[in-house]
């Protein structure tokens, strides 16, 4: 048997993950597959709705999230490319900045962000994505139409809290639509250089800074958007967003939220795309002084029809499915 002719294993570089709940058990049940490298177990949503897409439309294909060390990047993308049923799939946790440095190329969008959430193989090669700021954004314009009249982010002033690869497809997004950008985060050197990056990008107004700076800006913003981990299932779960978290210290994190978020106009949005199966710190400090919010499921659902329409737009419509069909599918997963 030539090295070619052996067949591909994953054996020693991904395993299937525990989580999320109906993640298939083994890619072996089926004809080809979306894989997604994670490097913890987590209940995303997505494999669930993903499958369920291919199920309605009657396609033979699987999406299942894969466990696996963010360090061996190059052998499991390399791994993918060789592998003549892997179609493309998503970026977790761990990879979402691993990755860009071992495909073959990236999507423009992609490259300026600097990190990725979908990839698709294309005759061979695999091309990165990044649809975290189309879907955020989708969302945060419908609901500005609904609720103001106009979904134009022209003359807005924007807050993003957190400088993580999310944020920084969620900057670069806001900013190509003509947003004015401030970019808080933990480590200040951080947000300075990803609004560095957006104003060399689009020539746009972008600040960055530390969270020092949040009783300066808050006044500022006609939104604010949380994109850290305070809020967020894990070790920050209890803090809110309008703050430092500092140590454990949830009560001196709360109390200075409050005092902050007063400092906001009444007439700005607070979102949060953290999603949680009760409502977050954030939004529900936010909902108490009377703000319009909004969480992560809309940017999720619409990052959801982007990623899958890019790596099975042909093959979906060859199966008489619309990109409406795709959505309408989603939407039937809770």
């Amino acid at each position: 048997m030539n090295q070619s002719d052996k067949p591909i294993t994953y054996e020693g570089i991904l395993t299937v993950a525990q989580l999320p709940a109906g993640n298939p058990k083994s890619i072996a049940d089926f004809e080809m597959y979306d894989l997604t490298p994670v490097d913890h177990d987590y209940a995303g949503q997505f494999a669930r709705k993903a499958n369920h897409v291919f199920q309605g439309i009657g396609l033979p294909i699987g999406f299942v999230v894969m466990i696996g060390n963010p360090e061996n990047a190059a052998q499991i993308y390399d791994t993918f490319r060789r592998d003549p049923k892997y179609l493309g799939g998503g970026t977790g946790s761990g990879f979402k900045n691993k990755a860009p440095a071992v495909l073959d190329e990236l999507d423009p969008l992609a490259e300026q962000i600097g990190a990725i959430n979908v990839v698709a193989k294309i005759n061979g090669r695999i091309r990165g994505y990044n649809t975290d700021g189309i879907g955020f954004v989708r969302g945060l314009e419908e609901l500005l139409q609904e609720k103001r009249g106009s979904s134009s982010f022209s003359g807005l002033k924007i807050l993003i809290i957190g400088a993580g690869g999310t944020a920084d497809a969620i900057a670069f997004t806001l900013a190509s639509k003509g947003a004015a950008i401030a970019i808080l985060n933990r480590t200040a050197e951080k947000a300075e250089k990803l609004a560095l990056r957006v104003r060399e990008a689009y020539g746009t107004d972008a600040f960055g800074a530390g969270e020092d700076h949040l009783a300066s800006q808050l006044p500022l913003c006609d939104v604010v958007i949380n994109a850290s981990t305070k809020s967020a299932e894990g070790p920050f779960k209890d803090f809110v967003a309008f703050a430092e978290a500092k140590g454990n210290d949830v009560a001196t994190n709360i109390s200075d939220s409050q005092k902050h978020i007063q400092l906001l106009k009444k007439s700005a949005i607070v979102c949060d795309i953290n999603l949680r199966a009760d409502v977050s710190p954030t939004l529900q400090m936010a909902e108490q002084f009377g703000h319009l919010t909004q969480d992560g499921a809309p940017m999720n659902f619409y990052q959801a029809v982007e990623a899958l329409w890019i790596i099975h737009g042909e093959t979906f419509q060859s199966a008489g499915a619309s990109k409406e069909k795709v959505a309408s599918l989603i939407k039937e997963v809770s």
